[in-house]
């Protein structure tokens, strides 16, 4: 075996010689390269084939596909004229003529690639942009085609997605999996909720499954990327929109851009206020105790939210300057008025009645700057980046006690993150790229939480030390990555890389003098392959490895009380968790017909998972824990079927097992379970300004350690019309048509019995308008690329937002 494997390496070695030499002997020493682009969307296409022929016998030299940036090099070329072929499924094929002297071709101006014009019965009409992108590594959904956005909710539009799951408390899973890292036009945030940000300023959402070596490798269910508008216009241009959700959801805001020779410049206003009321019901049992509890929980939910950004381009030469200041003001009270009965059998069954008025108030400040220095277009780059991002919250909050104020507590943050990031390209070889970079990462926050008592005799608030807190988190993360990319054999793309980061984290608890340091080297390596069989089909294979480290709540060791026997608390000695995935992706792309499937499977060390135990005889409490590892294999199916020029149909389908292994005290975290989800949405379009929308979802029963959470399924009705040549957008939307948006756990185990259920306002009529002038884009950062969303699993109507 050792012996084919050395002929066949000396065999290849020699076949590289010659290929060599016989370019040498034809004098070819020139290349041409460029980047290939969408019209419409001026985006980059990735993975689009580029062929060179030789004028004028239009003989074929070489060819190439783009890489990830849709940018592509043509190397060995003698001098002489030539026309390029640019191709891509859903596009009209590209041609430019070039004509090569003395000297390499760089395009200085992308080549447009035009979404493809089916003539029917003598009407023309023109492919819209797609509402969703999918390749191996991510799924990019287009926000303004997803009529979704017209709630102003980011978790409305992903919760269409047959990898996502929505919670009751709007956490989001990818494959069953809530870890996820938050970006920002791919920068780290401490917006703790995606419901912070309206849609209304979102260009595209990108989930990412399998992010290369040049990503942070933070969340081990994936990345969501919240990527804002941008301006591609000269002049002046903008958009508004107002949604009304009856009767108390309300959205909007304003953008407007200007662009002049190297300058674009870019302000925007987006709110939001919304008024939602909660239903829940939880009923324990506690064996030992012999002790039942019945709970009725109703909320009041308020959440009025305000963003405001500007952003600065410049673009002198080889130069690009980029600033931008986002401010961020979402509010949350959730008033909760929970009502039940304790039985014993020894004893009368114990009435209650408590209300507790939360409120959490966040104000974020953002900035980031950006530069990037061009030596040669797509070959030579050099690219510098920072951010800051600091969140002032609060979190005021009564508790009353058969209606009397009894208890109060106070408390707030300041988390913080700063980012600082180099990162350096370069083209090696005939096709080749090299991708360097070094950042910097630290995360910080002091915490404070003051819990007080009315001493009903001298009327005055005494400090109860045990609910009461003083924290400070410090976090630095410092990590490098190279990476290597090119083509074979025309038909063949890898990529190849690793990233290596150095970790440190202290955890210090003023209130009782101590303190966790605890440091890290992780390294995570990646592989890309993707080969084009032909034209129409391409299968790919993807190796990862990821990361979550513990976020704030989930190792925050204050104590949150819940009601009389239900307390909240984080667990500081929590360790990070890993994962090890591969994936195989297979994607058949035709003009009527497009089909992408998958199959992954993944191991998890140290998993991370919400249990609850008793911490008294008659108390239970809520905490995170590390279970010893997962074992998932899965798979997803989405196929876009457009049998005419009115209807596409889009089937999807994702189905996982995985098998999780642990013990945590007395408390056992094996599970060994199937779930999947599947949607299909149908989309009409009876004439070219109208389209209307059904999307019927389904969320099969799944299996958590110590929980498990019932089938959760809905159907959403839409329609949007245009006027004034797509300039006014008129939308109408019905969620949940038929009111069965339900959520309901259960658990059962040698220590208690607990079922859960909460419904909230989820069928809502929304109106919306959107109004755009000049061809409205919004204006890009030039950041080319945080902190996950971590709430409880039981619901009790309240909302760490």
């Amino acid at each position: 075996m050792l012996k084919k494997i050395k002929f066949l390496s000396i065999l290849l070695y020699f076949l590289l010689i010659s290929n060599q030499i016989s370019f040498a002997q034809e004098n070819t020493n020139y290349s041409v390269s460029g980047v290939l682009v969408e019209l419409d969307s001026k985006e980059p296409i990735e993975f689009a084939s580029v062929a060179i022929y030789k004028i004028p016998d239009t003989v074929l030299i070489t060819g190439t596909i783009t890489n990830t940036k849709g940018e592509f090099i043509l190397k060995n070329l003698s001098p002489g004229k030539y026309i390029i072929k640019s191709s891509f499924v859903g596009y009209q094929t590209n041609s430019k003529n070039i004509e090569i002297f003395n000297k390499s071709i760089n395009l200085s101006e992308p080549i447009y690639l035009e979404s493809s014009v089916l003539s029917l019965n003598e009407v023309q009409i023109k492919a819209t942009r797609s509402e969703k992108q999918i390749n191996i590594e991510k799924t990019k959904i287009n926000v303004a085609q997803n009529i979704a956005s017209i709630s102003g909710n980011i978790t409305e539009i992903l919760k269409s997605q047959s990898s996502v799951n929505i919670d009751g408390e709007n956490n989001i899973y990818i494959r069953g999996n809530k870890n996820i890292l938050i970006l920002i036009d791919g920068i780290p945030t401490t917006v703790a909720n995606l419901n912070s940000i309206p849609a209304s300023n979102v260009d595209n959402i990108e989930i990412i499954t399998n992010p290369d070596a040049k990503y942070d490798a933070e969340g081990t269910g994936g990345i969501i990327n919240i990527v804002t508008k941008r301006q591609n216009i000269s002049g002046i241009s903008g958009a508004t929109s107002l949604n009304y959700g009856i009767f108390n959801k309300i959205n909007g805001g304003l953008s407007l851009n200007y662009s002049k020779g190297i300058w674009d410049i870019g302000v925007n206003y987006n709110g939001k206020y919304e008024k939602t009321d909660v239903q829940s019901n939880l009923t324990r049992e506690l064996y030992a105790q012999n002790v039942l509890v019945n709970q009725n929980i109703k909320s009041t939910q308020i959440n009025p939210t305000h963003m405001v950004a500007f952003l600065l381009n410049a673009k002198p030469n080889n130069n690009i300057f980029s600033f931008g200041l986002k401010y961020v003001s979402p509010k949350f009270n959730n008033i909760q008025e929970i009502t039940g009965q304790q039985f014993n059998d020894t004893l009368p069954a114990i009435l209650f009645n408590r209300k507790n008025d939360i409120t959490f108030s966040r104000k974020t400040i953002e900035t980031t700057f950006a530069y990037k220095k061009i030596f040669n277009k797509n070959k030579n780059e050099l690219s510098f980046n920072g951010s800051f991002s600091r969140t002032k919250g609060s979190r005021p909050a009564e508790y009353y006690i058969e209606n009397k104020l009894l208890q109060k507590s106070s408390g707030g943050g300041t988390p913080t993150n700063m980012t600082i990031q180099a990162d350096y390209l370069k083209s090696l070889f005939r096709t080749g790229k090299m991708e360097f970079g070094l950042k910097a990462f630290s995360r910080w926050n002091s915490f404070n939480y003051y819990f007080y008592d009315l001493n009903t005799n001298s009327n005055q608030w005494d400090l109860k030390s045990y609910f009461s807190n003083n924290l400070e988190h410090q976090e630095y993360i410092y990590s490098t990555y190279l990476m290597y990319s090119d083509s074979l054999f025309k038909k063949v793309y890898y990529k190849i890389g690793s990233r290596i980061e150095y970790n440190t984290s202290e955890l210090i608890q003023k209130s009782i003098n101590d303190s966790i340091y605890k440091k890290y080297v992780f390294p995570f390596p990646y592989l890309l392959i993707k080969h084009n069989i032909n034209k129409e089909q391409n299968i790919a294979l993807s190796i990862n490895r990821r990361i979550t480290r513990p976020i704030y709540p989930q190792i925050n060791p204050f104590i949150n009380i819940i009601d009389q026997m239900t307390y909240e608390t984080g667990n500081k000695n929590l360790e990070p968790e890993t994962l090890d995935k591969i994936e195989f992706n297979y994607s058949l792309i035709k003009e009527k017909l497009q089909l992408r499937t998958n199959i992954f499977y993944s191991l998890t060390k140290n998993f991370i998972t919400q249990v609850s135990l008793l911490s008294t005889p008659d108390k239970l409490i809520i905490t995170y824990v590390n279970g010893d590892k997962q074992n998932k294999i899965g798979s997803d199916f989405d196929i876009t079927y457009k049998p005419n020029k009115y209807i596409s149909i889009n089937p999807s389908f994702s189905i996982f097992y995985a098998k999780s292994i642990g013990q945590y005290n007395e408390i056992d975290l094996n599970t060994n379970n199937i779930a999947w989800t599947g949607n299909l949405k149908t989309i009409i379009k009876p004439e070219k300004r109208t389209e209307i929308q059904l999307l019927i979802n389904y969320k099969s029963p799944i299996q958590l350690p110590q929980f498990n959470v019932s089938e959760i399924y809905y159907a959403d009705f839409a329609i949007k019309r245009t006027f004034f040549d797509n300039k006014l957008s008129v939308s109408l939307s019905l969620t949940d048509i038929f009111n069965t948006y339900y959520w309901k756990i259960n658990s059962n185990n040698s220590i208690y019995k607990l079922n859960n259920d909460s419904k909230s306002q989820t069928r809502i009529l929304w109106i919306g308008l959107t109004y755009n002038f000049n061809s409205f884009k919004g204006v890009k950062s030039q950041k080319d690329e945080g902190k996950a969303n971590d709430s409880g699993i039981i619901k009790l109507g309240q909302l760490e937002n």
